[in-house]
């Protein structure tokens, strides 16, 4: 299979497919009516990263390297018309099933260290599909190991003779849709605070969302709005992501407690869905360090999200 097994869960009305490689949610259902925009796993590949899970870092490395603890690491360009790398190292990776059941499903993946990432970790990711509820989706990063420096090859960054902990950033790709073009959808999304880009996406600094097109907060329709930007500055605790719209009414809902979300108005997909990404930190942290999470030996660290449609 081009992208791995595939796996069906059941819940009531609910129903998902996800895809071992990568990770990834291929569809989430509900009376038949899709959730997020779909794909054919049994034959094409995702488009636009649809689905699949991000690690070690969510969205972009400016320029395809990033400096820790004072050493410099070269990761690979997959992006070559803005020079970064995105979206972290698993996300084409073909994950093992550790259990599965009728409505859960648990992969793994160890990931090695490598040049461009000299640590170790082993990886999990947990769908759970709940009659009520919807989808949970959580995954779980935890360090195992950090390669000594040796001659002419790099490895983790010390500081006084001690192997620095592991960056972390985690993230998922989910497209939210109401089977209609996004223009004919409303978008409500509680960020007051945007991170603005240049023109190859690299980040430039915070602004205020007030009197912008990139605010969501009260709800609006879609319309012609356009948006490939990182959002902050949420509610405490659990918020949520809204798309509304379509013939049945209601909306998808997406809710987590992440300091970031990445919106993506789906240029690539044709405008089908709006890209809705939680992550635990912004593009470029590996450089930049904001709210970079450092994973010492045996330490975890994890991001939840959730899926459900209101009537």
């Amino acid at each position: 299979m081009i992208n791995g097994e595939l796996i069906d869960l059941h819940a009531g009305r609910y129903q998902a497919r996800i895809a071992t490689c990568g990770a990834t949610l291929v569809h989430l259902r509900r009376d038949g009516r899709d959730l997020v925009v779909p794909f054919d796993a049994e034959s094409t590949l995702p488009a636009g990263w649809q689905g699949k899970t991000l690690m070690p870092w969510p969205n972009r490395i400016t320029g395809a390297s990033y400096t820790y603890g004072g050493q410099t690491y070269q990761v690979a360009c997959n992006e070559p018309e803005t020079g970064a790398a995105l979206h972290g190292m698993v996300g084409w990776m073909d994950w093992q099933v550790t259990e599965v059941a009728d409505s859960a499903l648990t992969l793994g993946l160890n990931l090695p260290a490598s040049y461009g990432y000299p640590w170790s970790l082993e990886l999990a990711v947990r769908f759970t599909l709940d009659a009520d509820s919807g989808l949970k989706t959580t995954a779980t990063a935890t360090c195992v190991g950090a390669a000594q420096p040796a001659t002419n090859t790099p490895g983790a960054a010390d500081r006084d003779g001690r192997l620095l902990p592991a960056p972390c950033g985690i993230a998922f790709h989910p497209y939210l849709t109401r089977s209609v073009p996004l223009d004919q959808c409303e978008l409500t999304a509680p960020a007051p605070q945007v991170l603005e880009a240049d023109e190859n996406l690299a980040p430039l600094g915070l602004r205020e969302v007030e009197g912008s097109d990139w605010d969501w907060r009260a709800g609006r329709l879609v319309g012609a709005s356009t948006s490939d930007n990182t959002y902050t500055g949420m509610p405490e605790g659990t918020w949520e992501v809204r798309l509304s719209g379509g013939e049945h009414g209601g909306a998808v809902v997406l809710a987590s407690d992440a300091p970031w979300v990445h919106l993506y108005t789906a240029e690539h997909l044709l405008r089908r869905g709006v890209a809705v990404e939680p992550m635990t930190c912004p593009p470029n942290a590996f450089s930049t360090g904001q709210d970079l999470v450092a994973l010492e030996i045996g330490q975890s660290h994890a991001l939840s999200y959730f899926l459900r449609e209101d009537d």
